[in-house]
């Protein structure tokens, strides 16, 4: 089993758009930085940026048709790292970069590009946008300036689709070796009943083997569910987390992430823990953990199948299509909170006001701090 596994892992290995820079002789064919335009708040609309010196903004707009640039790089260089898009999708945060052309056009086709720079405290005198030829006279092949690979597969891509099959395997051996703990996970029903049932699941120890491996295994499939948001929607996070540049760049970055959420698992145990702790609600702790750790379990896998089902099933493209499905898992996210509400109240007679309460330093304000830490970006 393990062997196939690892045949599977390096079968999907990806190649990359591989530059090999030889030598630097190239002949300047257009120089983008004359075509630059900005957006001015003022005025509410676009204006070419004529001097630099005037610019006051956070963005650089060109636009390039890539039939007009065949055989062609385009060279990105800057002084600062700056987030660069096409068409509205990250390319990647980038400081200087290179960009086959037919690359480019056979990886997002359309046949009018628009590129975007931004930075927070963008300089526009730092930055330099080019579009250079190399020579294809016949050289030695020491004085070749460059030899470009190209491939149609995209790295993140390939990188989801190792991700799908990890996480396809981390499930299937958690169901081979624990049918029953898994599956009353995946109970719907028992999850989003408004009545907390009777349930002796992980009740008795949160945090033994089976269920750090569940734990585990949520944390990455967040971590995916989030790389695959912010890739496919128009929310673009500064953080370099959240934008990887090449296969294995994505695979590093999510298991960072998902690091990080297992972590955060961990810190709201405690957190239910003290909060139990200090309004005398000691009962509480295990079912709320529980019931938390199953709704976002659900809600995840859910979020997870649509987006897979979307981009590889019906091919949608639509920026605007998946930021409509970060507006419905952040939906689900506070509804979790109502229904923890109501099965914590059935559960013991307690005051409305001190639940509510003890429900506000354990799960609304943690939910405002996500929201804006998560959300309230510059963009």
């Amino acid at each position: 089993m393990k062997k196939r596994l690892l045949y599977i892992f390096f079968y999907l290995i990806p190649g990359l758009y591989t530059f090999e820079a030889i030598g630097a002789d190239t002949t300047l064919v257009r120089d983008v930085s004359h075509d630059w335009y900005f957006y001015d708040e003022s005025g509410g609309s676009y204006l070419p940026l004529v001097s630099r010196s005037s610019f006051r903004g956070k963005t650089i707009h060109f636009d390039i048709s890539p039939s007009d640039f065949h055989n062609s790089i385009l060279q990105v260089r800057g002084e600062q790292e700056f987030s660069f898009f096409l068409n509205n999708r990250m390319l990647g945060v980038i400081k200087n970069k290179s960009y086959d052309l037919d690359s480019l056009k056979s990886a997002y086709g359309s046949d009018q590009w628009h590129f975007t720079i931004y930075h927070k405290k963008l300089d526009p005198f730092g930055v330099s946008t080019r579009i250079v030829k190399y020579s294809s006279k016949d050289k030695p092949l020491a004085e070749n300036p460059v030899i470009v690979r190209t491939r149609d597969v995209h790295p993140f891509y390939n990188f989801v689709i190792t991700a799908l099959v990890l996480i396809g395997a981390f499930l299937a051996a958690l169901y081979n070796y624990f049918p029953r703990m898994l599956s009353d996970f995946f109970k719907t029903s028992r999850a989003f009943s408004l009545r907390e049932s009777d349930e002796n699941l992980f009740k008795s120890r949160p945090l033994n083997q089976i269920n750090l491996l569940i734990y585990l295994y949520l944390s990455f499939l967040v971590g995916l569910v989030l790389l695959l948001l912010v890739y496919q929607s128009d929310i673009h996070v500064e953080a370099s987390l959240f934008n990887p540049d090449g296969y294995w760049d994505s695979l590093w970055k999510w298991f960072q992430l998902s690091m990080l959420i297992t972590g955060w698992f961990f810190a709201k145990y405690l957190l239910i823990s003290n909060m139990s702790s200090l309004f005398k609600l000691g009962n509480f702790v295990v079912s709320h953990f529980f019931n938390y750790i199953r709704m976002t379990l659900i809600i995840f896998s859910l979020a997870l199948i649509a987006i897979v089902l979307s981009r590889f099933g019906f091919t949608i493209f639509s920026a605007d299509y998946y930021s409509s499905i970060i507006n419905i898992i952040l939906i689900f996210l506070g509804l979790r909170v109502v229904i923890l509400f109501f099965k914590l109240l059935s559960s013991a007679s307690y005051k409305t006001l001190h639940l509510f309460s003890y429900l506000c330093g354990t799960e609304v304000i943690p939910f405002g701090i996500v929201l804006y830490l998560g959300l309230n970006q510059p963009f």
